[in-house]
């Protein structure tokens, strides 16, 4: 006795089969389309570190909406980037262990 299905599944299996002859070419990814997406960000590149620091609120708040203000889409990071960058070229000609 055979199913209502029966055709279906048959069909189905007969794509399946002749889909697998071509999937592989099919499934190496062109180097467009390895550009899609977003970008890496911060937290993949192993350039950058997360840190914690404790700051008062106040200080925070009025960081973020001056980088706001600003209107030049720096982030909150870049500042902060930049501030220990500068003050460790600042120490570089103070303190020798650099």
């Amino acid at each position: 006795m055979s199913s209502k299905f029966a055709g279906v599944l048959a069909a189905k299996r007969e794509t399946d089969a002749t889909e697998e002859s071509v999937a592989p070419l099919a499934a190496l990814p062109s180097a467009e389309a390895k550009r899609r997406g977003r970008p890496n960000a911060k937290r993949s590149d192993p350039e950058f570190v997360q840190t914690t620091a404790y700051i008062r609120r106040d200080t925070h708040r009025d960081a973020k909406i001056a980088l706001l203000h600003e209107g030049e889409g720096r982030e909150y990071s870049e500042l902060v980037e930049e501030l220990l960058a500068g003050w460790l070229k600042s120490r570089k000609y103070k303190d020798s262990t650099f």
